[in-house]
């Protein structure tokens, strides 16, 4: 099955900063969240993850990061705000109908 650009880049990195102290996450790292070991993935097999398996993985990431801090879940209630933005620059979309590549 091929994979087909939808204009949107997702965002890798999560930066935490709590007080003096800031932390970057970054989601294509290896991570264990809910007794699931999720590997690390290249640009290239983030780029082509389903929207199914992105979220998948985004959702256990940001337990995972939740994890690490005390008080994450309370400060920040969705982590998901800016994970994935509109970008024809880095995503650029031709004038003809997408198809998946074979």
């Amino acid at each position: 099955m091929g994979w087909i650009n939808t204009g949107y880049a997702r965002k890798k990195t999560l930066t935490i900063t709590k007080g003096s102290t800031t932390n970057t996450y970054n989601i294509t790292a290896a991570f264990s969240y809910g007794g699931t070991n999720y590997p690390a993935l290249s640009d290239n097999e983030f780029a082509q993850m389903s929207n199914a398996d992105y979220e998948a993985r985004r959702t256990a990431f940001i337990g995972y990061v939740q994890s690490l801090h005390s008080g994450l879940a309370t400060d920040c209630r969705d982590l998901t705000i800016g994970s994935v933005e509109y970008n024809t620059v880095v995503c650029p979309l031709s004038l003809e109908p997408s198809t998946p590549a074979s």
